[in-house]
């Protein structure tokens, strides 16, 4: 019971800040559902008892979790260990993982049609897509409690309908568009521990658009994102197409067409070209004034 109370409480803040009709209330050790104005309108009979999403509750019972609509009808049958609903559609669903308080989830239908089978220890929507997570232990000692272990975790992505367009073994994913996502991968020596990570440019339909050359990506800004490989910058296109060459020692974002570029400790500026309007031998407050002064930057 620990399990579902631990699960049923996060799902209760989940859905805590909707207006709903039907309020949870407890009766000795059981859970049942009064309305507004204090009447009861579901007896006490759950071991726990979520407020209402919409029309759809998690209730537990016999140490198992489901869902009931306000009629007390029941939706989903008292057959899971992790339930929480992504919308009134969708729900999160699976099983203890070995660790108190952790799970291993998938994503279903409310009418419990599987469309990501219960395999990773996190599942999050975001764009239309399900950013999926695995966690690995690594047990390095005991204690009087238990394992001492470390976690290493890898990601990946689903499409709307479930299916897997970048494989869950990266070290992380994150979204720098709303069609681009930057795919870090972690490459280790022969003692196993991590000595770099680099990142590739990937399309939301899961299309790799680089090679994974690159230390760092930044923001789009006037079409082209600043990208470093080793220890120079250069830009690149949304398409993963290099824009300017990667051979700075740093760069800053392009600002009314131009950008500020170093070289030896020397400042200078390109244009959108990529072609140097003024040549990397000033210092920083001076290339400034002197592009405002010359081209009104």
């Amino acid at each position: 019971m620990k399990y579902i109370i631990s699960t049923l409480l996060f799902t209760l803040v989940f859905l805590d800040c909707y207006s709903q009709d039907l309020v949870p209330f407890r009766v000795d050790t059981l859970w049942g559902y009064k309305d507004k104005q204090g009447a009861v309108k579901i007896e006490p009979q759950f071991q726990y008892a979520t407020k209402f999403l919409s029309n759809v509750a998690i209730v537990a019972k016999n140490g198992k979790l489901g869902s009931i609509d306000k009629n007390n009808t029941l939706i989903i049958p008292f057959r899971y260990e992790f339930l929480t609903p992504l919308d009134t559609a969708e729900y999160l669903f699976g099983h203890r993982a070995k660790y108190f308080g952790e799970y291993i989830v998938g994503v279903m239908t409310k009418d419990e049609k599987v469309k990501i089978p219960a395999e990773y220890s996190n599942i999050s929507r975001y764009r239309n897509t399900y950013l999926v997570t695995k966690n690995k232990d690594n047990i390095i000692g005991k204690n009087g409690i238990g394992d001492v272990r470390s976690v290493s975790r890898t990601y990946g992505l689903c499409d709307s309908n479930g299916k897997i367009i970048i494989p869950c073994k990266y070290q992380y994913i994150s979204w720098t568009t709303d069609t681009l996502l930057v795919v870090d991968s972690s490459f280790s020596a022969d003692n196993g521990k991590y000595i770099s990570t680099n990142s590739a440019l990937f399309s939301s339909q899961g299309r790799q658009l680089t090679g994974f050359d690159y230390m760092v990506f930044g923001k789009f800004i006037e079409g082209v994102a600043k990208a470093r490989i080793g220890n120079k910058f250069g830009f690149i296109y949304p398409t993963g197409k290099i824009a300017i060459p990667i051979e700075f020692d740093y760069c800053e974002d392009f600002d009314n067409s131009y950008a500020l570029i170093k070289q030896q400790d020397k400042w200078g500026a390109i244009n959108k070209d990529g072609k140097i309007i003024l040549e990397p031998k000033f210092d920083y407050q001076e290339v400034k004034t002197t592009l405002k002064e010359k081209y009104g930057r």
